[in-house]
C-alpha cells in the first residue's frame, strides 16, 4: 500500500534549513527591503517638517512671606499639577487665540503629493516658475498674510479660496464656486451690502504669480484651542521641582515661538491676576469680620473695666497668669484656624484635604482649651473672673491687630503685580526638524523591509505547493528518488547543453554521475538495456537529463546510443549539429537507412539518433511493430541505449516508447509541480505498462552553505592547486 504522509523525515527546516530559505529568497528579501527604504524616503520628502519650541517656567512653591494664610492660599499640594492644568486651559489658550488670530488660517494650495516637497527646497528669490502649465498651485516662494477674515456662522470651519490676481489683487471664491469678493493687499474688503452671505477680509501681504490659488478657513474659536491643546506638551522637570517645561510643536517655526511665547506670557499675566483675585476676596473676607472684632474687643476692655471698679483689682499669681496666657494664645490659634477655614470653604468642599487637616488642628485646639478651662474653674472666685477678663480683652486685642495687619497685607498684594510664576527659559525653536526624524523613518523602514521580507519567504515556502523534498518523494510514492540534480552557476537553465562536457566538476554534473551509479544498479535486475525517460509536464528538463547521462555513461565506457524520441519538438541535435538530422520518424516510415540516420561518436563511445522531421502522426509511429523491431535491434547493437521521451501528462508518447524499455525513470521539476501532479503522471504511466524505477528531482535551488531547501545536501569538491 502506497504511503500518503511523508513521515517524520518530511520537512527538516532547522536554523540551516531556514537559512537555506532566507538565502534562496534572497533577492525578493533585499528588494522588499529596497521597497520600503524607498516608501521611507518617499515620506520624508512629502511629509511636512515639524518643528518644536521650548520653554521653562518655575511656579515658586512658597508664598510671598505674609503668612500661614497666604501659604495656604498660593500654594497647595500637586502644585505643578495644577499649574499643568492651568496652561492647557480653553480659558488661557483663547487668550493666545485672540491675540494671534490663530483661528484663520492661509496657507498655499500645492500640488498633489510632491507640490509641498517642492515648494520647500525651492529657495530662489523670485518665485518658482510653474511647471507643466500648472499655475494654479504653489511651487515655491509663495507668500499670505491675512490679518482678519470674518464669515458668518455657517462658513466656519469650511475652505474658501483665494486666486490671486495681477498687481496684489485677488477674488475670494465660496466653497460651492461664484465670487464672495474682490480686493487688495493692504486693504480691507467686504461683501456687497445685502449679500447673502457677509464676509470681511483683510490681507496685509500678497506675493504670488496670477492664478495661484491659497485656501482660507476661519475655525471656530474653541476649534482653534483645541487645536492648539493637541499640540501643547507640559511636563515638571522632576518631582516637586515647581520647575516645568512646556513644548509647542508645528510645521511654521516662528509661528510656533510666537505662540509659545504668547502662552508663557499669558500665563504668568493669569497667575498674577489670579493671585490678585484670591487676595481680593480675601481681603473682602477680612474686611467683613474686623468691625465684629473690633466690638468684641471694646465690649472685653469695658467689662474688664467695669470689674475692676467695682470689685477692686485683684493681682492674678503666676499659676493664673500662666493659665491665661496659653488660654489666649488657644483662642487665638482657635479664631484664626476658624478664619481660614471659613476661607477656605468659599473655595473647596468640606472634603478636601486642606479644610480636613484644619478641622483636626482646631478638634485639638478646643479640647486643650476646654482642659485649661477645668483648671481655671479650681482657682478663687475673684480670681478666676479676674483673670478670665484679662484673658478676653488679651485675645480679642491680638485678634483684632492680627486681621488688621493680615487686611493692609492685603491690601497691597491686591494692588501689586507679585506673582510666583516666572519664565526661566523664553521659547527657542529646534534648528532641525523633530519630525520626521530621517534616522528613525530609514531605522522601521530596514527593520520593516527586513520583518516583510522574511516573513513572505517563508509564507512562500509554506504555502507552495511544489515537492522539493526527496524524502517526501519517497514516502508517498513507494519510489526511490534516484538523483537530486541541483541548479547553480554552472548550469544555465534548462537548456539543454552538455554541461558533463563544458563543466565536468560542476555539482550537477557529480549528482548526473550518482545517477549514473543508481542506473546502473538498477539495470541489473532489469530484463533490458533500454531506459526511457520522461517528464511529469513539459519543462521539467528531461532532455537535460537524458543527455547529460547518456554522456557520462559513455565516459565510463559503455557503447551508448542517445535517442531523441520527442517527435513533437525533439531539439537534442542541437548540441551535435546545426541543421536537423535524419532520424527516427524518417527510420520507422522506412525512407532512411538506421545507419544513415545515426550520429556515431558524437562523443567518446556515444552515439546519437536524433528526432528527424516532426511527423504529424507521432504516436501512430511509434504504437507500430517497426518500432518494437527497432528498440529491439538497437538493444542488441548498444550496450545501453537510452530514450529521451516527452512528458506523459502532455502525450501518450512516453507510455508507448516505455513499454519497451527495461528502466523507466520520471523526471520531476524541484518546486514546480504538487505532489497529486506527480502521483497522477506516475499512475499513467503505471496504467500503460511502463515500469517506474525510480525518480529524478530536477533543478534544486542551490545555497552557498552547500545544503539545499528542504533537506537536500549538495557540496562542491575542493580543487586541488
Amino acid at each position: 500500500m502506497m504511503p500518503t504522509s511523508p513521515g517524520p523525515q518530511d520537512d527538516e527546516l532547522g536554523l540551516s534549513g531556514h537559512l537555506g530559505v532566507l538565502l534562496e529568497r534572497r533577492r525578493s528579501i533585499a528588494a522588499t527591503v529596497a521597497l520600503t527604504l524607498t516608501l521611507g524616503g518617499v515620506y520624508l520628502l512629502i511629509t511636512p517638517p515639524v518643528y518644536r519650541a521650548n520653554a521653562v517656567l518655575q511656579i515658586e512653591q512658597k508664598g510671598s512671606s505674609l503668612g500661614e494664610l497666604d501659604e495656604l492660599l498660593s500654594d497647595a499640594p500637586s502644585v505643578a499639577a495644577t499649574e499643568i492644568e492651568v496652561l492647557g486651559s480653553r480659558s488661557l489658550l483663547g487668550r493666545v487665540v485672540d491675540g494671534l488670530r490663530l483661528e484663520v488660517s492661509a496657507t498655499p494650495v500645492y500640488f498633489p503629493v510632491v507640490g509641498a516637497a517642492i515648494a520647500r527646497a525651492y529657495g530662489g528669490p523670485e518665485l518658482a516658475a510653474a511647471p507643466w502649465g500648472q499655475g494654479a498651485y504653489a511651487w515655491g516662494g509663495e507668500r499670505i498674510r491675512v490679518e482678519r477674515l470674518n464669515v458668518p456662522p455657517e462658513l466656519e470651519d469650511v475652505p474658501l479660496t483665494l486666486v490671486a490676481q495681477a498687481a496684489g489683487a485677488y477674488t475670494l471664491q465660496a466653497p460651492k464656486g461664484g465670487v464672495l469678493l474682490r480686493g487688495e493687499a493692504g486693504t480691507a474688503a467686504t461683501t456687497e451690502p445685502g449679500s447673502a452671505q457677509e464676509v470681511e477680509l483683510l490681507v496685509n501681504e500678497l506675493r504670488a504669480r496670477p492664478g495661484t490659488r491659497f485656501q482660507l478657513v476661519r475655525r471656530s474659536r474653541l476649534a482653534a484651542v483645541e487645536e492648539l491643546q493637541r499640540a501643547l506638551r507640559m511636563s515638571e522637570k522632576g518631582a516637586g521641582t515647581g520647575v516645568l517645561t512646556v513644548a509647542l510643536e508645528g510645521s511654521d517655526a516662528a509661528q510656533a515661538t510666537r505662540t509659545l511665547q504668547a502662552i508663557a506670557e499669558a500665563y504668568v499675566l493669569s497667575n498674577v491676576e489670579r493671585r490678585s483675585e484670591e487676595a481680593g476676596r480675601t481681603l473682602t473676607f477680612l474686611d467683613s469680620q474686623l468691625p465684629g472684632l473690633r466690638q468684641g474687643l471694646e465690649r472685653a476692655e469695658t467689662a474688664l473695666r467695669d470689674y475692676r471698679m467695682g470689685k477692686g483689682g485683684a493681682d492674678l499669681g503666676l499659676e493664673a497668669q500662666a493659665i491665661v496666657n496659653r488660654s489666649a494664645d488657644l483662642e487665638k490659634a482657635i479664631s484664626e484656624l476658624s478664619l481660614e477655614r471659613s476661607e477656605l470653604r468659599q473655595r473647596f468642599t468640606d472634603h478636601h484635604p486642606l479644610i480636613i487637616a484644619t478641622g483636626n488642628k482646631l478638634a485639638r485646639l478646643r479640647a486643650e482649651r476646654t482642659l485649661l478651662g477645668t483648671q481655671l474653674k479650681g482657682m478663687p472666685n475673684a480670681e478666676l473672673v479676674s483673670a478670665q477678663l484679662t484673658r478676653d480683652v488679651k485675645v480679642a486685642n491680638e485678634l483684632y491687630l492680627q486681621l488688621h495687619n493680615k487686611a493692609q497685607e492685603y491690601r497691597v498684594l491686591k494692588s501689586s503685580t507679585i506673582t510666583n510664576a516666572r519664565i526661566i527659559d523664553a521659547p527657542v525653536v529646534t534648528r532641525a526638524p523633530v519630525r520626521p526624524a530621517k534616522p528613525d523613518v530609514f531605522a522601521v523602514s530596514l527593520v520593516l523591509g527586513l520583518v516583510l521580507g522574511v516573513a513572505l519567504a517563508f509564507t512562500r515556502q509554506a504555502l507552495h505547493q511544489g515537492v522539493s523534498n526527496p524524502a517526501a518523494l519517497e514516502a508517498a510514492l513507494a519510489l526511490p528518488v534516484f538523483a537530486s540534480l541541483p541548479l547553480g552557476p554552472g548550469r544555465p537553465g534548462d537548456k539543454p547543453v552538455i554541461l558533463a562536457r563544458t563543466c565536468p566538476r560542476d555539482p550537477t554534473t557529480e549528482s548526473v554521475r550518482g545517477l549514473r551509479t543508481r542506473l546502473q544498479l538498477a539495470l541489473k535486475d532489469a530484463p533490458g538495456n533500454v531506459v526511457a525517460l520522461t517528464g511529469t509536464s513539459p519543462g521539467v528538463g528531461t532532455s537535460f537529463v537524458a543527455l547529460n547521462l547518456a554522456w557520462v555513461l559513455a565516459e565510463s565506457g559503455k557503447r551508448v546510443l542517445l535517442v531523441d524520441a520527442n517527435l513533437r519538438g525533439g531539439w537534442l541535435h542541437r548540441c551535435f549539429q546545426d541543421a536537423r538530422p535524419h532520424g527516427l520518424s524518417e527510420v520507422l516510415r522506412g525512407t532512411v537507412p538506421l545507419e544513415q540516420a545515426v550520429l556515431a561518436d558524437v562523443g567518446p563511445r556515444l552515439s546519437f539518433l536524433g528526432a528527424g522531421e516532426l511527423p504529424p502522426d507521432p504516436a501512430e509511429l511509434l504504437s507500430q511493430p517497426r518500432f518494437a523491431a527497432l528498440v529491439a535491434h538497437l538493444s542488441a547493437r548498444y550496450e545501453l541505449v537510452l530514450f529521451d521521451t516527452p512528458s506523459i501528462l502532455a502525450v501518450t508518447d512516453a507510455a508507448l516508447v516505455g513499454r519497451h524499455a527495461g528502466v523507466g525513470l520520471a523526471v520531476v521539476r524541484a518546486g514546480a509541480h504538487p505532489l497529486r501532479e506527480v502521483t497522477s503522471a506516475l499512475h499513467q504511466l503505471a496504467q500503460n505498462g511502463v515500469p517506474v524505477r525510480g525518480v529524478v528531482l530536477n533543478g534544486v535551488p542551490r545555497t552557498r552553505t552547500g545544503r539545499a531547501v528542504n533537506g537536500i545536501y549538495q557540496y562542491e569538491y575542493p580543487a586541488v592547486s
